[in-house]
């Protein structure tokens, strides 16, 4: 496998790296000082009291009792997170943190293990690559002034997936799933620990057919999805050394195009026939080389990763290139989010290339791109008196090369279609370019312990260039540069932020905290806001209350066009929203009620309220927000979400889970127009576990336990999402 080829290329670097920080701190400590054995290697919270904001950990335990696979439903306990759901199994997220841009994820900071996972961070943030959840041994979510230290973006926070550890001693775990729609799931996982030397092997294996039916031609609307992960460390007892290798691979039959209203009331779970041949086909591997060690008052985290990435979204765009006409002559347009709106309006014709009753000529796009993102980062930790001091760097480089062709069918009147054919290359403009960005990044924390007052200032530094070239010609060695370019852009930005935590007493904290927040945009300006949290947190034993309210002043909300937000707009445009006002409150209860014959009954209940509006109007001629007035909401961030969870644990190895989740309403756009709005929708997750003994476990979860079918999303443009159906699986674990 091609990873393997860069192993040694790369460990030169990082041996360097952590030689000439050795040194450099031998001359300002003593050789015989105690080295600290507890070096936290990919984690980015300590403990809640640690973090000048708010913090929420989903531990191994929390996510075996409901044996989740979709990112967005291991969140959804976590209070000031929203969603817009796209396929129904959390492949390609769309997460927004207090009232960030949703779409895409792009304006959450994401990592695994502590390392930037999105396919281009600077240069294409859109989270097309997620990493496997399933195979994830935990999650941390961070907001507030913490975050400025996990940037690039850090307006919202930032999300840290944790990969399953090398075990302490050699053991591994084994589960097989089966459920319905021909779903099968595989993982796996083997380690040793032999002295100074550990190893872990990890396997997934995920398939589905997919809950939709394509009408008229039939087809599979599933995915088949694999990772695997090898992870091998050397530690000294002073000093580790951890090389991490995963490879993933996925074809997925999964379309942009979502449902007319129409449609939606006909059949919630179908696809038009005219997505026979849309699939989404992408690989990619990743390598880090991480050091860690301890040199008296100093623990020091190095590492040196490279993560390559590449997908081709193969997926309708037009409809008929000569036009698309009215019964009137009026113009419905090629764009195929263009026949959605036109059908929504009511037009029999659009409507009908739809249902596959008017032929039509149907074009699809080869979304064509690789991603490379590499660099090298670490954080240096000391305490000194009353200063417990944090500094980080991170060096990197990120890249988009776009290359784009197109195919063609013909859909009869009867909805059949013909075999694909080449119908030009059209490399032009915006099809066939290349962006690449370079950044560094500083960031230094200073907590300052003042008996029960607890104080904490950070500070980061962003530096980065950005390059953009496209070529006219269709060739891809691309000799004829098209015109203005290439075209360059510079940013330089820094931002502050200031945290304070006073332990009222044994069982209350309280909490306030400010921080500037920036998302980099590329070749333009970044998206910037002030932000600022205030609340407490009340603990005692198994009972915890949290509350706390929010508040995001934007100087200026980006957003930046995409396929899966839909518009008028050319893909990679940036557009400015100006000022926003964001402001919310967060609630979280949990606590574990005893019962009888050692039966314990834990209870849970989080709600976010969310208020998101526009400063000023504007109007930018349809392209992504389309008409504004000062006071409209942004689209995507419903007034509130409220999570249940309640459960037993039997001490006869039986236990349940029940999780009901509501999500409020919101609109696909600032207008909210007919056929814009979200209703509330909701969901019940119903999961039961029996231990057969110390070793294996069975298991049956059932997702919408209520078989709703609700309008989760309309995107692109006013294409309807259906939730995922009521859907059950069984499984078996074994642990060895």
């Amino acid at each position: 496998m091609k990873m393997y080829a860069k192993i040694i290329e790369e460990i030169n670097p990082l041996m360097l790296i952590a030689s000439l920080m050795i040194l450099s701190f031998a001359f300002t400590v003593s050789a015989e000082d105690e080295l600290d054995d507890d070096i936290e290697t990919v984690t980015i919270i300590g403990s809640q009291s640690d973090v000048a904001g708010v913090a929420s950990v989903i531990t191994n335990e929390d996510l075996q009792k409901v044996m989740d696979t979709d990112i967005h439903k291991i969140l959804s306990a976590v209070p000031g997170l929203y969603f817009r759901t796209e396929d129904g199994y959390g492949l390609r997220p769309n997460i927004s943190v207090r009232g960030t841009s949703i779409d895409r994820s792009a304006k959450v900071t994401i990592m695994e293990d502590g390392i930037l996972v999105a396919p281009a961070p600077y240069t294409s943030a859109s989270a097309y690559y997620f990493p496997t959840t399933a195979r994830i041994n935990s999650v941390e979510v961070l907001k507030g002034p913490s975050a400025i230290s996990q940037g690039p973006s850090t307006i919202g926070g930032a999300i840290n997936l944790i990969s399953t550890p090398i075990p302490e001693v050699s053991s591994g775990r084994f589960v097989q799933e089966i459920g319905e729609n021909g779903m099968t799931r595989t993982h796996a996982y083997a380690g040793m620990n032999l002295g100074n030397l550990g190893a872990l092997v990890e396997i997934h294996e995920h398939q589905t057919d997919g809950f939709d039916s394509i009408a008229n031609v039939g087809g599979d609307t599933g995915f088949d999805k694999s990772d695997i992960m090898f992870k091998a460390r050397y530690d000294s007892g002073d000093h580790s050394l951890t090389l991490k290798l995963v490879e993933m691979d996925e074809s997925s039959n999964q379309s942009y195009v979502g449902l007319s209203q129409a449609s939606f009331e006909s059949n919630p779970r179908m696809r038009y026939g005219l997505t026979q041949y849309d699939v989404m086909n992408n690989d990619g591997d990743q390598m880090s080389l991480t050091y860690a060690g301890s040199i008296g008052n100093f623990d020091i985290v190095a590492s040196k990763w490279s993560n390559d990435y590449h997908r081709d979204w193969f997926k309708v765009d037009k409809v008929n290139n000569s036009g698309v006409t009215n019964a009137d002559g009026s113009s419905i347009g090629t764009g195929i989010n263009n026949v959605i709106s036109a059908a929504n309006g009511g037009s029999t014709v659009a409507q009908g290339i739809l249902d596959g009753t008017v032929a039509t000529e149907v074009k699809l796009k080869h979304n064509n791109r690789y991603y490379t993102n590499e660099g090298i980062q670490f954080k240096i930790m000391t305490e000194i008196g009353m200063h417990a001091v944090t500094f980080g760097y991170r060096d990197m480089e990120d890249s988009e090369s776009r290359y784009q062709s197109y195919e063609c069918f013909d859909q009869s009147a009867t909805g059949t279609n013909s075999a694909l054919v080449s119908c030009g290359t059209n490399y032009t403009g915006s099809n066939n370019r290349l962006r690449v960005s370079e950044a560094t990044s500083y960031y230094i924390e200073d907590k300052i312990t003042l008996g029960k007052l607890a104080l904490t200032i950070g500070h980061r530094s962003e530096d980065y260039d950005q390059v953009e070239n496209r070529w006219d010609d269709g060739a891809p060695t691309r000799t004829q540069l098209a015109s203005g370019y290439p075209k360059t852009k510079d940013g330089d930005h820094s931002t502050t932020g200031f945290g304070a935590t006073y332990e009222l007493n044994d069982k209350v904290q309280l909490v306030a905290g400010f921080h500037e927040g920036m998302t980099a945009m590329f070749g333009t300006e970044p998206e910037t806001a002030d932000n600022m949290e205030l609340g407490f947190r009340y603990t005692d034993g198994t009972t915890g209350v949290e509350a706390f309210y929010f508040e995001s002043d934007y100087q200026s909300l980006k957003a930046a066009c995409t396929n899966s937000q839909g518009g008028s707009c050319d893909e990679g445009d940036v557009f400015d929203g100006g000022a926003v006002d964001v402001s919310g409150i967060e609630l979280s209860a949990s606590m574990v009620v005893a019962g009888l014959n050692g039966v314990s009954y834990p209870l849970g209940v989080t709600y976010t309220s969310t208020d998101a509006t526009f400063g000023n109007s504007f109007d930018d001629d349809g392209e992504y927000w389309g008409v504004v007035a000062a006071g409209d909401d942004v689209p995507y961030v419903p007034d509130s979400s409220l999570a249940l969870v309640a459960g037993f644990a039997g001490a006869n190895g039986l236990t349940g889970n029940m999780r009901y989740v509501s999500n409020g309403s919101s609109c696909s756009t600032a207008a909210c127009g007919t056929y814009q709005t979200i209703d509330s929708h909701s969901y019940l997750d119903l999961s039961l576990r029996k231990a057969l003994n110390a070793n294996t476990d069975l298991y049956v979860v059932i997702e919408n336990m209520l078989d709703n079918e609700d309008v989760v999303a309309r995107a692109p443009k006013d294409g309807i999402r259906s939730q995922k159906p009521r859907t059950m699986k069984v499984g078996f674990s074994l642990n060895f």
